[in-house]
């Protein structure tokens, strides 16, 4: 014996509004989370604290605690970096940021700023916490 529903000469509809809405939600999700990441080539250290102090991209020099130099997460000389250095600054015109940790001794950041200088790059900049984000 057949029964009869009422639903077997109907079709079946799929909605596809409420499917492209979440579509395009996920879409910009996505597009946004890509957007606001942010690319760190630089090791950690421990800054120094100071106040008014932009971020802006540049060439970064990370110098740690020991003395040791590094530039995208290889480990220079001074006689190896400030070439490198100087070329990248030239081929981008990037400002070079000085990652000095806090405890780092000055001597080697003054020679390296003096090398860069004589190299003929003028915007060499020491990047800081700022007393607001340490505090």
């Amino acid at each position: 014996m057949k029964v009869n529903t009422g639903y077997e000469d109907k079709r079946i509809n799929i909605e596809l509004i409420a499917l492209i809405d979440v579509v395009f939600l996920l879409l910009v999700f996505f597009i946004y989370a890509m957007l606001s990441m942010a690319v760190q080539k630089s090791l950690g250290v421990n800054l120094p604290r100071a106040q008014g102090i932009s971020r802006q991209q540049g060439i970064i020099i990370t110098l740690t605690h020991q003395g040791q130099f590094f530039l995208d997460g290889e480990s220079f000389e001074l006689e190896q970096l400030v070439p490198a250095v100087s070329r990248r600054h030239k081929q981008s015109n990037l400002p070079v940021h000085i990652q000095g940790d806090r405890n780092a001794g000055l001597g080697p950041a003054v020679e390296l700023l003096a090398e860069l200088r004589a190299q003929g790059v003028e915007q060499v900049f020491f990047q800081v916490q700022d007393r607001k984000d340490g505090e």
